[in-house]
């Protein structure tokens, strides 16, 4: 499955790109139910709520408040990546995560739609939220919109 993200937010660029510096900061906006693990050499393992399975994911490219860019091994395969580029209103974050089940092959795009998108979606959204209300707190402005396919 493809999840594909563009969001515009009036807050520093720098707290953005903090939530993206590695997987273990992912679990700081996006609502993780546990701690991350560090499996060390970049890899950590994150607990989902309602999977078996941790994801496990590594940054692999990355440029300090521009973009960000991982991979995930284990059960789940796939990558992904968040860019950062400041705008006369704040900062645009886009990007897409392309998530699939290692070992289901060509039943993997089924089961993803059944079963996994609707959760993996969540998961963004939280952070989503908790972008949008700090934004509010701080009495700011938003513009956001999922990206097309």
């Amino acid at each position: 499955m493809r999840l594909s993200f563009k969001h515009e937010f009036n807050l520093p660029l720098a707290e953005l790109y903090s939530y993206a510096r590695t997987p273990a900061d992912w679990t700081r906006i996006f609502g993780f139910p546990g701690d991350p693990i560090d499996l060390g050499d970049g890899w950590f393992s994150l607990p989902l709520k309602n999977f078996p399975f941790p994801l496990v994911a590594k940054n692999v490219e990355q440029e300090e408040l521009k973009f960000a860019k991982w991979v995930f091994k284990g059960f789940w395969r796939g990558h992904g990546e968040m860019c950062f580029t400041e705008t006369d209103q704040g900062v645009l974050v886009e990007g897409y995560e392309e998530v699939s089940v290692r070992w289901l092959f060509f039943l993997s795009p089924i089961i993803e739609k059944l079963f996994l998108e609707k959760g993996f979606e969540k998961i963004w959204n939280i952070g989503w939220r908790k972008l949008r209300k700090r934004q509010q707190e701080q009495g700011q402005t938003t513009k956001s919109e999922l990206a097309g396919p």
